[in-house]
């Protein structure tokens, strides 16, 4: 018999895989605390035949609870159980092989997006998450395998034609345990129209009289300005437009400890009032992406984005909030970004003024939920004091252009009802949708106005957009 035929480099723990298991101990054992493996080998020396991986079974682990069983075999079982781990018989019966109970893998196919055209060549990025080793990655164009990857980052060039079709594109991860995970996008073919439409403009407007939200206003409140003309309302509702959010935490050297902690507590609470149609994404930075999701609206995928990330490095905030706006032009609904960090950008390679330049492009809301009322004044490598000023002015400007807030915190404890408070805003907030009388395609700025017929009411809503 050789060890080729088990998954992984097995350790035999009995020498002799032939001698037969006595079902019963002759006197009871304690593993309470010890390691796995010095169990393992107490059930071999008791005479049960067991193989292993030590992939598997590492030196850190330790038995969590004690075992009932009299029998080895159900005494195995409920040692590994803990761990994830199960037996299963070998060969003829006589050896007991240590395997993974393997878990779902979670797979999501970042580019192409849904509904996007492609032609020639695309480049098919799949993100695989689990803590299994991957055994490969397969790409489909429809029901053609196309390539296999079997280590990351799992990107594959893929020739698709010339052709005006929809394309589905498909990705199955395997793992070596067994894991299993898939999924799929389809992209569309270029409609081609003979005349040009125009587009539904969509605000989404905050009404609050006194710090308190203003809910009962019906269509007759509100009055829009576009470029300076009146605008004709043609659709009209309040907080019922699903929500795409990016969620975007600064995981910086100034944000270790207790601030983590509680800066992913208040993304959780964000993440649990989302809706059967919202969706998020999660993207923890400093210098550099630490961690990132797809878009879901499955709770266990976004969860997995917040676990497992330690504070460190410098912040480069100009870039993931220009990155967050760039993956929210490829997603529906009502777009938004949740910025926590303390606005002190120190190592972007792009200035505020580039943000700036995709807000106004964009009709993504900004909410930031800053960790400091007033800046400290600095200098970088980067700017000096003057400059770092100008960009902590800049962001505040770009939150308030996309008709967002700034959401200044004393405390600690403030975070997480921040997050809370502002998906309440979200679901509170007015949807109101007009076509343009005078569209002009010029790429000119097209100032917007809202006006609410009720006095002491203050209004926030997006300040206005590029006419393209």
């Amino acid at each position: 018999m050789t060890l080729d035929r088990f998954a992984g480099a097995l350790v035999l723990l009995a020498l002799a895989v032939t001698a037969p298991a006595r079902c019963q101990e002759e006197s009871p054992a304690r593993y309470l605390g010890v390691p796995l493996a010095e169990a393992l080998g107490d059930l071999q020396a008791r005479g049960l035949p067991v193989i292993y991986s030590s992939d598997l079974v590492r030196p850190e682990m330790r038995v969590r609870k004690e075992p009932t069983a009299s029998s080895l075999h159900r005494r195995l079982d409920q040692l590994l159980a803990p761990h994830g781990l199960k037996a299963q018989v070998g060969p003829r019966g006589t050896v007991l092989v240590v395997l993974r109970d393997p878990e779902p893998i979670l797979v999501a196919i970042e580019q192409p997006t849904p509904f996007q055209s492609v032609f020639e060549r695309v480049e098919v990025k799949a993100l695989v998450m689990t803590e299994e080793p991957i055994r490969k990655v397969d790409f489909y164009l429809g029901e053609e395998l196309v390539g296999s990857l079997t280590q990351g980052p799992f990107h594959l060039e893929v020739a698709v034609g010339e052709a005006n079709i929809d394309r589905e594109f498909r990705v199955e991860a395997f793992g070596r345990w067994g894991g299993f995970g898939k999924a799929a996008a389809m992209t569309r073919r270029v409609e081609i129209e003979a005349e040009m439409e125009v587009a539904l403009k969509q605000l989404f407007v905050t009404v609050d009289r006194g710090n308190r939200p203003v809910l009962d206003l019906g269509r007759e409140s509100f009055t829009v300005f576009d470029g300076g003309e009146r605008q004709t309302l043609v659709t009209f509702e309040r907080g019922d437009v699903p929500i795409t959010a990016v969620v975007l935490l600064d995981a910086s050297e100034s944000m270790k400890g207790r601030y983590l902690e509680a800066a992913l507590a208040g993304s959780h609470a964000f993440l649990a009032t989302m809706g059967r149609l919202d969706e998020a994404l999660v993207m923890l930075f400093a210098d550099r992406a630490l961690a990132v999701t797809p878009f879901s609206g499955e709770a266990a995928i976004l969860a997995r984005g917040l676990d497992g990330v330690f504070a460190g490095g410098g912040t480069a905030l100009n870039d993931h909030l220009y990155a967050s706006l760039r993956l929210l032009d490829r997603t529906q609904g009502r777009r938004v970004v949740v910025l926590l960090s303390d606005g002190a950008d120190v190592l972007s390679v792009l200035r505020m003024r580039d943000v700036l330049w995709k807000v106004r492009r964009s009709d993504a809301l900004i909410y930031w939920i800053r960790l400091q009322e007033k800046m400290q004044e600095f200098s970088s490598a980067w700017r000096d004091f003057r400059g770092n000023r100008a960009e902590w002015q800049g962001l505040e400007r770009a939150v308030k252009e996309s008709g967002g807030e700034v959401r200044s915190l004393d405390e600690i404890g403030q975070i997480r009802p921040a997050f809370e408070e502002i998906m309440a805003e979200l679901r509170g907030q007015y949807v109101l949708g007009y076509y343009p009388t005078r569209p002009r395609s010029d790429g000119a700025w097209r100032p917007v106005k809202v006006v609410v017929d009720q006095p002491g009411a203050k209004v926030r809503f997006r300040a206005g957009y590029i006419d393209r």
